[in-house]
């Protein structure tokens, strides 16, 4: 489930985040910035155009609304800034102009050595920040640093940044004696927003000090107050050009499928040195670089009885994605979410079957960490059918080289594994870098087998690990003496009678291990078979291909400590658990619902209690991830009972 970005590229992601006010403006009207109900500030429409000379000599700048009430997000959220910044923020017909004066007590120390567009490297930047949508899903950035550089991408609802929006727009840089100053000019044509006499936009604007790394905010982000697009700015612009239509995607898929596509020819590409430069951040077109192992179609697939139910969307319409903002119409809220397939399925049809922004019945999604909860079930398997005794087995029984480096991985159990708590490090930032290892790197045995480490005895603490999926597969190749997509062609693709082809990334060679923390790549409707196989214990058209038991071991909760998820108001106060590679929902009086979850959104929701089976396909997440759920949740609540 967890992310990864390009290490070249990491410093941008610290800022992306948000907040609200503490303001001065100057007189003029028509855009308003709105603090709350009881206040009405105006930021003054420029009679000319401002220069963006990377200067604030400009009259037109004199009479910009200024921001000053900055506050730091990292690393610690809610303090003064160890530097002043002051925001001059004014437009015309075409253009929002933004003066950033980025004060600075040392200022040759203020890094500025970057060269390339789209990469900040470890330089200080401001960044203009612009919800144009006001929909609280996507924003535009456009950031500069001292040097004049352009980096411009999205934000998600929770601040994820992605580069894979690309436009034309001005901007200068200069050092001054007290720091350095940006001017930006940003138009309207390229940003998408629904077109008025009248545009609520919201924005915010972040600088990095680097040699700090220090992050401060324009307005101030608030943890735990909502998702960070909620606390945006909210502006009002009056008689402005006409920009780009709000329902487009705020990806480009073309050029995204051509950059991933063009990485083929890279001739390191095959090295993890390689990956690292060439990458950029995971994508669903990721499968294109990976070698695969093939997955055959059934020669007589399954189909889902398809009945269509209206009340599905209107059902939808009246529950919150975000704090205060309701679904209202169903299709427009997935094309906005960079959705790109939503089925549901209840009582074994069809009741909703869509797909958008540019994808169809036959496109190719991938499952990102939904391939754990296949791992989770091959493993029921293979013990059903005796190859493997049980999940209280040592690992080493079946990977006897591990106790020889460090005897103590004679004390992890495969349950220790599926669950999460293995206690082998793993860490995402540097020196480590696990999810860069786990995701590119060529050998996977000899990641597993060589360079894990353990840093506690198991069953003490859940920490979500890549590690433990590559171990099982290593486990699952041993016991089966196939590969593991062998494995799963036998047990799971053909008994299923999936309708199309499908593949599973594995690492360099032709008898490389798959991905097993992730690639599996399949279309949308065959993901949702899994679905329906464990909604019904296991079984499928009158045969049991895994017991009942495996499926409610595997997927119902059992009591933890919070210290055993180190007290995290998600697992503690939330209601959610983990089990084997399945995520949770407690539910009272009966089974809970439980999903698989992949990086990017991918997810496959169930719900037994209802009989119904919610999978969900993006580009990105569109939403925060525990959003997404909660909406599967409160959908499931509504239905009446079967």
């Amino acid at each position: 489930m967890k992310a990864i970005h390009h290490p070249a590229i990491r410093a941008t992601w610290l800022f992306l985040s948000i907040l609200m006010p503490g303001l001065h403006v100057a007189a003029q009207t028509p855009a308003r910035l709105v603090i709350d109900q009881n206040q009405d500030h105006q930021v003054p429409r420029a009679q000319k155009p401002a220069k963006t000379d990377g200067t604030l000599d400009d009259p037109v700048w004199q009479r910009a609304a200024v921001f000053k009430e900055f506050k730091t997000f990292h690393p610690t959220a809610g303090n003064p800034p160890s530097e002043r910044t002051e925001i001059y923020v004014t437009y015309d017909h075409e253009n929002i102009y933004v003066g950033i004066h980025a004060f600075d007590s040392e200022p040759d120390k203020v890094r500025a050595t970057g060269a390339q567009r789209d990469n900040p490297s470890d330089d200080d930047w401001v960044a203009f920040c612009v919800d144009s949508r006001d929909q609280a899903l996507n924003a535009e950035f456009f950031l500069v640093t001292p040097k004049g550089n352009q980096v411009d991408g999205t934000l998600d609802a929770n601040g994820g940044a992605n580069l894979d929006f690309n436009a034309q727009w001005a901007s200068a840089a200069q050092r001054t004696a007290d720091g350095w100053i940006a001017t930006m000019a940003i138009p309207f044509k390229v940003l998408p927003f629904r077109w008025d006499d009248q545009v609520e936009m919201r924005f915010k604007v972040a600088r990095l000090i680097s040699r700090r790394s220090e992050e401060v905010d324009f307005p101030e982000l608030v943890p735990g107050k909502g998702p960070q697009l909620t606390q945006f700015q909210p502006v009002i612009f009056s008689s402005v050009e006409r920009g780009l239509p709000a329902d487009l995607p705020p990806v480009n898929l073309s050029e995204l499928y051509q950059r991933k596509l063009g990485l083929r020819s890279k001739p390191d590409i095959g090295t993890y040195e390689g990956r690292l430069t060439s990458w950029g951040d995971p994508s669903v077109f990721d499968y294109l670089v990976f070698p695969a192992s093939e997955l055959r179609p059934e020669v007589r697939p399954f189909h889902f009885e398809v009945k269509p139910d209206n009340q599905v969307a209107s059902m939808f319409k009246h529950l919150e994605y975000l704090p205060g903002k309701e679904v209202g119409d169903l299709d427009s809220l997935l094309q906005s979410t960079q959705t790109t397939s939503f089925i549901v399925i209840r009582d074994d049809r069809v009741i909703y079957e869509k797909y958008f922004n540019g994808y169809s019945r036959d496109s190719i999604v991938t499952s990102f960490s939904v391939a754990k909860s296949f791992d989770s079930t091959l493993v029921g398997i293979a013990i059903d059918e005796g190859l493997i005794g049980s999940v209280s087995d040592p690992i080493t029984k079946y990977l006897p080289e591990l106790a020889k480096r460090d005897v103590r991985f004679s004390q992890i159990t495969i349950r220790d594994l599926l669950a999460m708590s293995s206690g082998i490090r793993y860490e995402e930032e540097a020196p480590r870098h696990d999810d860069w290892l786990t995701y590119l790197y060529p050998d996977l045995r000899e990641l597993a087998l060589q360079r894990t480490e353990i840093v506690e005895r198991p069953a003490q603490h859940w920490l979500y690990n890549n590690y433990n999926p590559l171990l099982i597969g290593m486990i699952l190749e041993r016991v089966t003496g196939k590969s593991v997509t062998q494995y799963l062609q036998e047990k799971l693709w053909g008994p299923l009678g999936m309708e199309y082809p499908g593949s599973w990334s594995i690492n360099t060679g032709p008898n490389g291990l798959e991905k097993m923390e992730s690639g599996i790549n399949a279309r949308a409707i065959d993901f949702a078979k899994l679905g329906s196989l464990i909604l019904h214990e296991g079984r499928w058209q009158g045969k049991q291909i895994v017991s009942a038991s495996w499926i409610a071991q595997a997927s119902q909760p059992e009591e933890k400590s919070a210290e055993y998820y180190d007290n995290s108001p998600f697992f503690v106060a939330q209601g959610h658990y983990y089990k084997y590679f399945w995520w949770g929902c407690k539910r009272t009086n009966g089974k809970s619902d439980f999903y698989a979850i992949g990086n990017k959104g991918q997810y496959i929701y169930i719900s037994p209690q209802k009989n119904l089976v919610i999978v969900r396909n993006g580009i990105d997440y569109g939403l925060p991830s525990t959003k997404w759920v909660s909406l599967f949740y409160d959908f499931a609540s509504a239905l009446s009972a079967r």
